[in-house]
């Protein structure tokens, strides 16, 4: 029977390494192993930069045919990443330089909180306003502050404005200006009655009308308490930081029932010396606004209300209201008028007419 070939039979000297031989193998494995890891630390960084860069260089050629020159590239991964983009953030008013730029009246309803009273300022500034006048004390008694003068106390309205307008209004370059009602006052009399004009030779109050038609007190011009609380105030706007005073109700009583009006012991003092004397007070702590009805401006030294011009007055900055347009006749008269009260030491006259204030 054939026999079925199985092929030769390799025979090997030996069929397992030595120990010596085993360990010198692994040794070697072990260096070849460690030095392709360094060369793969040291070269692989610019290996990996270089094909980055070229891998975007021809996808940026293969884009640029289809994109604008404009467009941005991305960074490589060895450049410095670009500053993040800033949220954009409201544009500032540009501030008025001080001493130009129009006249304002305030409204206090824009000025309640500090919040409300920068976003005011900047949007007067962006108006070109250059001066705001702002409520402190109005005709009807009420302080729109929070005042620390005694007698003030009761009259400090429930609406009052925050004491930081006065600086964001300077923050934008405006002139603040402090508006103030004097004499013409129905709340003050209550608190210290020697303040008040009187009826007569009575302790009653005289009023500006009937009592069933609302009449109201007035303050006492020739009276130093009711002087004083006027200059109090004056004093502490202009310590809050308001740089200028506007004075309204600088005058006597209304002349309804003027007849019975009783002023105490005057002194011989005439009602324009009386005022010149309290002006020039007021005039002296600091720039004042003194605001007159056009009817008693051209009245001149024949005013009832002022017992005087208000250049005899003494009146630096004069504001002449006139709410109503001017008709041809009275366009003349005021021309003159501003002519004389110049010539006569006024420095500044001023129209106006609602909201609107112009320079003559």
């Amino acid at each position: 029977m054939a026999r079925k070939n199985m092929g030769k039979v390799k025979r090997y000297r030996r069929s397992f390494y030595s120990g010596g031989q085993q360990l010198r193998r692994i040794l070697t494995g072990v260096l070849a192993l460690a030095v392709l890891f360094a060369a793969g630390w040291l070269i692989g960084p610019a290996v990996i930069d270089f094909g980055t860069s070229t891998w975007y260089s021809m996808k940026q050629g293969g884009e640029s045919s289809g994109t604008s020159s404009g467009t941005s590239q991305p960074a490589s991964e060895s450049q410095t990443a670009p500053e993040p983009t800033p949220e954009p953030q409201p544009t500032a008013a540009p501030a008025v330089e001080p001493g130009q730029g129009s006249w304002a009246f305030v409204s206090i309803s824009g000025l309640s909180s500090a919040e409300q009273a920068a976003a005011t300022a900047r949007n007067l500034a962006s108006q070109g306003v250059g001066y705001a006048v702002v409520p402190c004390k109005d005709s009807q008694g009420y302080v729109y502050y929070q005042s620390s003068v005694a007698t003030a106390q009761s009259s400090v309205s429930a609406t009052t404005f925050d004491a930081a307008a006065v600086q964001a209004l300077k923050d934008a370059g405006i002139t603040p200006v402090a508006g103030i009602c004097a004499f013409r006052d129905p709340l003050a009399p209550y608190v210290d009655r020697s303040m008040a004009v009187r009826y007569q030779d009575t302790d009653y109050f005289w009023l500006d009308a009937a009592a069933d038609a609302g009449g109201k007190p007035w303050l006492n011009p020739y009276s130093d308490g009711a002087v004083g609380y006027i200059t109090a105030l004056i004093d502490e706007v202009r310590a809050m930081g308001f740089e200028q005073v506007w004075l309204t109700g600088v005058q006597f009583p209304t002349t309804a029932g003027r007849d019975k009006a009783n002023y105490g012991d005057t002194a011989g003092v005439s009602m324009g010396q009386r005022l010149t004397q309290v002006l020039s007070g007021w005039q002296a702590g600091g720039d004042c606004w003194v605001e007159y009805p056009l009817s008693e401006v051209l009245a001149g030294s024949d005013s009832q209300l002022l017992g005087a011009s208000c250049a005899e007055l003494g009146v630096k900055n004069l504001a002449i209201r006139a709410d109503d347009a001017l008709t041809e006749e009275q366009q003349l008269q005021l021309d003159a008028a501003v002519t004389e009260l110049k010539a006569g030491g006024v420095v500044n006259i001023a129209l106006v007419q609602g909201d609107s204030l112009t320079l003559l």
